[in-house]
């Protein structure tokens, strides 16, 4: 079996591998003539064809008639089933923690657990999402979906963190931010040149396809300037974040009077919100915690879950002293510190390389060469955080599995090469 955890976050699926890997869908299924499209690909068909593209199925999975039912999908089941089935195909007999929205109700839940054993894989506990992304400190987690954000509302109750109840604020998701976003280009770019970019179904999917890195410039400046193609020659256009945020103002008020209550600090946006960060100001200082971090708790919470085995329950608490930043196995792994069994160096062709380093790796013509510094051509580059290897750079084709523990006699497995980790002691 291969554990993972999978993460319905109403943007996207996203897939954490105990080997390191991980993948992620965006929340898009589309309907062709000769079947299903999903994740980027069907992204990239959702303004050419919207009458044949979903982007609802996770946030209403159910089996009621779509519209226009076809032979390759009757209901949002089927849509999310296939979805599912592609993403759960890149790992071998898979063993999920399934982590979930808030606004799953236990309906939706029991669909989506049938969707994955059909698939078929294995489950090993349910848990929901925003646990994955709260540290002890925090009241609320905000997670923005396609057509909504979810509010989850934390509380303390002894050693334990659980999550007391869910909002669902409406249309407040990232497609309808973004098709604001575009709106308001396609009118500054009529003011400016007479042309508007979203004149035709081509024009409004090139737009689409070219906002988020439209936006990822005002993440350093408040104003930027973009490049219109028209039919007969190409314009600059100035654009200005304030005026954005100023036109989406009204939009937010529902948001903020959830949040009045709350202190900066006791708030976290979900690594995908950062959408709802950028356009709303309200919300411009709340830290969003990095892709590693969700990575490290995955697995933690995953591997907790297979080693106990008990029967599946919708988990909405966690014991504080599980959700800070420290690796799941840190008290083993001190005991064996305090032994003397911490291994200290990795072995490869008779060359002993310290783990105390960052390590880079390089493959060509199937010999694998090493070096004690980040090199930014590298294959494969790990670093050692809080007792634990941990993959900082690696090519997307290139197999990598890490030991569960650092200690002597593991062993570290990059594409065909085996390395020992070895324990020196006064060398």
């Amino acid at each position: 079996m291969t554990l993972a955890t999978l993460v319905f976050n109403g943007q996207s699926l996203q897939m954490f591998v105990e080997d390191g890997r991980s993948y992620e869908s965006p929340a898009y299924v589309h309907i062709s003539e000769v079947g299903l499209i999903s994740g980027e690909e069907a992204r990239q068909l959702a303004w050419l064809e919207p009458q044949n593209s979903y982007t609802r199925n996770w946030d209403q999975l159910d089996e009621k008639p779509l519209d226009k039912p076809t032979r390759w999908a009757r209901h949002h089941a089927d849509l999310s089933f296939f979805q599912l089935t592609e993403l759960l195909s890149k790992i071998d007999s898979p063993e999920l923690l399934v982590a979930i929205p808030g606004s799953f109700d236990d309906r939706r839940l029991q669909l989506l657990l049938g969707l994955v054993e059909a698939v078929p894989a294995k489950i090993c506990g349910v848990i929901e999402g925003a646990l994955l992304y709260a540290e002890d400190y925090h009241r609320a987690i905000i997670q923005i979906h396609g057509h909504q954000t979810v509010i989850s509302h934390l509380e303390h109750t002894g050693q334990y963190m659980q999550i007391l109840n869910c909002e669902v604020v409406s249309d407040i998701g990232s497609l309808q931010l973004l098709k604001n976003c575009a709106r308001y280009i396609s009118e500054r770019s009529v003011l400016a040149t007479r042309y508007d970019p979203m004149h035709s179904a081509i024009a409004q999917q090139n737009l689409f396809n070219e906002l988020p890195s439209i936006l990822e410039k005002f993440k350093t400046s408040s104003e930027t300037v973009i490049n219109i193609k028209s039919p007969d020659s190409n314009f600059s256009l100035h654009l200005n974040l304030k005026h954005i945020q100023q036109m989406l103002d009204q939009k937010f008020e529902a948001l903020k009077v959830v949040l009045k209550d709350y202190e900066t600090e006791q708030l976290c946006l979900s690594p995908q919100s950062d959408l709802l960060k950028l356009l709303c100001p309200a919300l411009r200082e709340l830290k969003v915690p990095e892709d590693s971090l969700i990575e490290r708790k995955c697995m933690r919470f995953a591997t907790q879950a297979q080693r106990e085995g008990k029967p599946l329950k919708r988990l909405n608490q966690i014991l504080l002293s599980h959700i800070s930043d420290l690796p799941y196995d840190k008290e083993s792994t001190q005991k064996d510190k305090s032994r003397g069994r911490i291994a200290t160096h990795l072995l490869h062709d008779r060359c002993a390389w310290p783990l105390s380093s960052v390590l880079s790796f390089t493959l060509a013509q199937d010999r694998l060469s090493i070096a004690c510094k980040e090199q930014s051509g590298a294959d494969l580059v790990l670093s050692l955080e809080d007792g634990n290897l941990s993959i900082t750079q690696k090519k997307e084709d290139l197999y990598a599995l890490l030991p569960n523990q650092v200690l002597p006699g593991e062993t570290l497995q990059i594409d065909e090469h085996q390395l020992a980790l070895i324990e020196v002691v006064d060398a």
